[in-house]
């Protein structure tokens, strides 16, 4: 699976929509978008972003009687993973260990998050 890079738009109107507990219609990501992260976006905007995001492949447009929804085609863990790979690959020269110590240093990530995190492995 191809993964399109998104702009920070794109993204806030994926994040809404992989939030929702179902198949949102538009309505549903405009409350959202405007909701969470506080944006005063007309309908025909976020219908803009929802309209790249299916030719991205992003999402499928499906009908259901009168009304369109939006079906997830990449999952968040999917574009997730994504981003912190070519972080790494860019910023840190594809070393893991390198982003960590970093992390580490920065006091982003504590011993104890370390600790947490061995627990989940």
């Amino acid at each position: 699976m191809k993964v399109e890079k998104l702009t920070e738009s794109e993204e806030l109107v994926m994040k809404a929509i992989w939030d929702c507990k179902k198949e949102p219609v538009l309505s549903d990501v405009v409350e959202r978008v405007d909701g969470f992260y506080g944006k005063e976006w007309k309908p025909q905007t976020v219908s803009t972003f929802l309209a790249k995001l299916v030719r991205k492949n992003y999402l499928k447009l499906v009908r259901n009687g009168k009304i369109y929804t939006y079906k997830v085609l990449v999952p968040e863990e999917v574009y997730r993973r994504k981003l912190y790979r070519q972080h790494i690959s860019f910023w840190n020269h594809n070393d893991i260990v390198e982003f960590v110590a970093e992390m580490i240093s920065n006091k982003d990530l504590s011993l104890d998050d370390i600790e947490a995190a061995k627990k989940l492995v």
